[in-house]
């Protein structure tokens, strides 16, 4: 093949705009041609990795057989896990009356804090608008 054809398609490759097509030329070129210009040995080596990148494969491991677990054994352990959860009180429905009055203080407690918290974040705000205002008006008057 012509040199000049195929400079272009290595310009076009570079540049990916190649098609599947041009890309089977090059490589078949670079594999296959004997004398090639010097510039283009690393092509030469790239191309015949792809050739035989293509022909690798991998191993595909095997998973171990494992007994299957009868679902016996499942119900079994989920009524034991079920069991154990009651007995440990995690299922308790009844909330002592003292622990409700202390969720109500400490929820008073944490809406009054936000309250305030929120009242000086528009205090900053206000004087982040003032700010704005005055940053305004000095670049008017630099321009």
């Amino acid at each position: 093949m012509e040199l000049k054809a195929i400079e272009k398609l290595l310009n076009k490759y570079l540049e990916g705009e190649t098609s599947l097509k041009d890309e089977a030329v090059l490589r078949t070129y670079f594999t296959q041609e004997s004398r090639i210009p010097e510039a283009w040995i690393p092509y030469r080596q790239f191309f015949g990795y792809c050739k035989e990148a293509k022909k690798e494969t991998f191993p595909v491991k095997q998973n171990k057989q494992t007994k299957p677990i009868k679902s016996w054994m499942l119900v079994a352990a989920s009524i034991a896990l079920v069991f154990a959860l009651q007995l440990s009180g995690l299922f308790e429905q009844k909330a002592a009356p003292f622990e409700k009055q202390q969720a109500e203080l400490a929820f008073q407690q944490f809406q009054t804090q936000m309250k305030t918290v929120s009242n000086h974040l528009n205090r900053g705000a206000q004087k982040v608008a003032y700010l704005d205002y005055w940053n305004d008006t000095t670049q008017k008057l630099i321009k």
